[in-house]
């Protein structure tokens, strides 16, 4: 993506509960693509708009204006359209040529914002061609007469603009013609799309393979694909050009290809969502290097079996060209076996010919396997969720014209573990709203409100009167996110890295979407006395992740499996998220019961899914909280035994992963399968008894935070007495009980500061109502456990 997208306030915040569609046809600067027919390069950039349009936006006939839609940002001469465009069409039309459309991968029939800018056309030093005749121009084998690069190099100089992506034909005598491809334009400190014009100081080449830009690790791939918008997927562009340039005949002599044995180079893209399967699949088709073909089979199976031998027999008459299949799970299920045989039969038809599909799907498992053996689909390049450096380039590409882009795209993609690129786009859009938003927030558009208190969670409500200058702000707003867009930023439009704090408590990571609910937030502050256990899972967390290097020296494996133990209310949940938060780590929490199932497999298959998501958002915490329900000992043939092998088994796959670890809780840790115990699973046990007197003391502090004390410091200190063998969990149940002593008073009308304090009285009720649950031969039964796992 070149640009940060533009954000329309109205579609998010309709004023006076007007619905986005409303507010849409209220924004001037919207219009929907239509086609403007042309032909060559004369008059290509031009947008037509309607007098009223120009009038509108403040654009005169020849300004350069800019243009924003779903797949970025372009540039347009402002001109007006002689036509007649109806009175007061509901969708006002943009008209714009094939070329400009291409150019900027504008689909007809799509909404765009057009604003006024400060850019301007901008000279280009260098323009490399490439020679994308097709062939049906039926040009004669000695067609090349040394001239067509003076050919195109005049029809370029008498063109108004030019850009990157733009094909343009130049005829010659005797009625022959070539299409050239504008690869690159070279010039000095414009990033991103933009509009270039031709002088004599400008250097015309052809070459007559891709220029080869360079990526931000270094890395090169032909420009078949263009990487300019592509971040985190060097090596999956890198091997699926291998696969385009054999069948298209790019990277092959001609005689070569035809003395190999006739082989099938059709590729599947498979990967979890959002990882950019769709992004390669809409590169492909935007390129100029062949024809593309997109196969739809939606309909009835007679209308989809006409539509798919059409596209494959137009495919090979154009060959070399391109077929592509989007989400192809969703277009061919395992049980459509009548439109499955007749794809693989026409997939079978294309061997040795110069025509390739390119398909995505989300998991091969989905596909039916006739179609994935290895003489149909035999390239399957997987997508990964993109790992810390694929993702400082994705927020690298996704942050372009940013200040301090590259500071920024390191740190963001260090708090972005399990991000696919989509959640990345998604989460710099939410960052950069904050941007804009947070400034002046209350400026734009204000409303009074009342508040209200629910269940104790303050609620603002609308008291139903709008500020009177609503909707000017809103406009005001929409022209400043309108500047934003034509990059006219200012220092607080461009997000930093507090705005990405803000965007990450809102945007989940794909990866964990099904069984993460919300990233902890529970800190060790807010667990009274967890200073020892702190120390515990410092040094079998902390040290690993901050000096991986000298374990890594040493050849010292960090625990992968930790076991907290002990009595129920003692905080062990509390604990494995505070540890989650602590270091940074996604989170899986997982309740043993959840896991049992009463049809067959699906327990196992729910295990296997967790684990295999922690290794796709690693690092993480796998917490299995309540472990005893599907890891108790095994006593014979029964499907709690089946749960516990798969999970035995997955374990011991850690051995050969990083950056995952396994947390379990119980309370009945002498029912656990001793298998579980050994070393290189659960080898870590760490107790979580009941509160110290300063532990109770901390959570006492806690729980009473903000309150008055208890009238004399002794009889708090007597309060610390009275709480031991209780848990943690006990105590704050006694604390509020308390309170609601307090509260009954005030809600009676107390007067007097004693009436408005706890008092003893009210502890002594709760004291009265909170039974110690923890009895001392639950106490003995862990000891049991602990000195028994110190003597193996």
């Amino acid at each position: 993506m070149a640009t940060l997208p533009y954000f329309n306030p109205l579609r998010m915040h309709p004023p006076n509960g007007q619905n986005s569609h409303h507010s849409f046809m209220a924004d001037p600067s919207s219009f929907v693509v239509r086609l403007l027919p042309s032909s060559g390069l004369e008059g290509a950039f031009r947008v037509h708009l309607s007098p009223e349009s120009l009038e509108r936006l403040d654009l005169k006939v020849g300004e350069l204006c800019q243009m924003s839609g779903e797949s970025g940002k372009g540039y347009g001469i402002a001109w007006r359209a002689t036509d007649k465009m109806g009175n007061s069409p509901r969708l006002r039309p943009a008209k714009m040529t094939d070329t400009l459309r291409a150019a900027f991968v504008f689909k007809e029939g799509s909404h765009v914002t057009i604003t006024k800018t400060t850019a301007t056309i901008v000279h280009a030093d260098k323009v490399t061609l490439t020679d994308v005749t097709p062939s049906d121009y039926a040009n004669p084998p000695d067609v090349e007469d040394g001239r067509w690069r003076g050919r195109a190099t005049y029809t370029l100089l008498e063109s108004e603009a030019i850009a990157t992506g733009a094909t343009f034909d130049v005829s010659a005598k005797k009625r022959l013609k070539k299409r050239f491809y504008v690869e690159h334009v070279q010039t000095a400190n414009v990033v991103g799309p933009s509009l270039f014009y031709c002088d004599d100081k400008t250097v015309i080449t052809i070459s007559d393979q891709a220029v080869e830009p360079a990526l931000p690790n270094g890395l090169s791939v032909r420009s078949l694909l263009d990487t300019s918008k592509i971040g985190g997927l060097v090596a999956q562009v890198q091997e699926l050009n291998k696969h385009l340039d054999y069948v298209l005949n790019r990277s092959h002599d001609s005689a070569v290809v035809t003395s190999t044995p006739a082989i099938a180079r059709h590729v599947l893209l498979h990967g979890f969502e959002g990882t950019g399967k769709s992004l390669l699949i809409k590169q492909i088709r935007m390129t100029r290097a062949c024809k593309v073909f997109d196969l739809e089979l939606d309909g009835s199976f007679t209308k989809v079996q006409a539509h798919v031998k059409n596209v494959f027999r137009e495919a090979i008459a154009a060959a070399p060209s391109v077929i592509l299949i989007d989400d192809l799970e969703a277009e061919i299920s395992n049980d459509q076996k009548p439109l499955t045989r007749l794809l693989a039969r026409e997939l079978d038809k294309l061997t040795g010919t110069s025509v390739v599909v390119v398909a995505a799907t989300r998991s091969l498992t989905n596909i039916d396997g006739t179609l994935v053996r290895g003489d149909r689909f035999c390239g399957q390049i997987e997508l990964p969720i993109p790992d810390t450096a694929a993702r400082r380039e994705i927020l690298s590409v996704l942050l372009e014209g940013v200040p301090e882009r590259e500071a920024l795209a390191i740190a963001v993609s260090h708090k972005t573990h399990g991000f696919t690129g989509s959640d990345l786009s998604v989460l710099v859009n939410n960052a950069t709203w904050h941007a804009i938003h947070h400034e002046d927030h209350e400026d734009w558009i204000s409303v009074h409100a009342r508040m209200s208190v629910l269940n104790g969670v303050p609620n603002a409500q609308v008291d139903g009167s709008v500020h009177s200058q609503a909707t000017t702000e809103v406009e005001q707003a929409t022209q400043q996110l309108a500047s934003f867009a034509a990059g006219e930023r200012g220092r607080v439009m461009s997000p930093m890295l507090e705005d990405f704090s803000f965007a990450l408590d809102h945007v989940r990571p794909t990866a964990l979407r099904e069984v993460f609910l919300e990233k902890p937030k529970v800190h060790w502050s807010d667990i009274g006395g967890s200073e020892a256990i702190k120390q515990r899972f410092d040094e079998a967390i902390g040290l690993p992740l901050q000096h991986a290097d000298l374990f890594a020296r040493y050849c010292i494996r960090p625990s992968k499996g930790i076991l907290l133990y002990g009595p129920p209310g003692c905080s062990k949940t509390m604990t494995a998220q505070a540890v989650a938060t602590m270091y940074d780590l996604n989170f899986i929490s997982v309740k043993g019961a959840e896991l049992i199932s009463m049809y067959v497999g699906e327990s196992e298959r729910a295990v296997r899914e967790v684990f295999r998501k922690a290794r796709q958002a690693a690092p993480c915490v796998i917490f299995f909280d309540e472990i005893d329900a599907i890891g108790s000992e095994r006593e014979g043939a029964t499907k709690g035994l089946n749960v516990l092998t798969t999970l035995l088994n997955e374990m011991d796959g850690f051995e050969a992963m990083h950056d995952v670890l396994i947390l379990a809780a119980t309370n009945k840790p002498e029912v656990l399968d001793s298998a579980l115990l050994r070393a290189g699973r659960f080898d870590s046990h760490v107790y979580v008894g009941l509160p110290t007197a300063e532990a109770r003391r901390g959570i006492l502090d806690i729980a009473l935070v903000g309150l008055p004390k208890p009238v004399a410091a002794v009889d708090y200190e007597q309060l610390i007495g009275e709480t031991e063998g209780y848990s943690g969990a006990e105590i704050v149940r006694i604390c509020n009980v308390a309170k609601m002593g307090l509260v009954k008073r005030v809600i009676a009308g107390g007067s007097t500061s004693s009436a408005r304090a706890i008092c003893r009285d009210d502890f002594e009720t709760a004291f009265g109502q909170v039974k110690k649950g923890i009895t001392r031969e639950m106490l003995r039964g862990y000891e049991g456990f602990a000195a028994r796992a110190a003597e193996k």
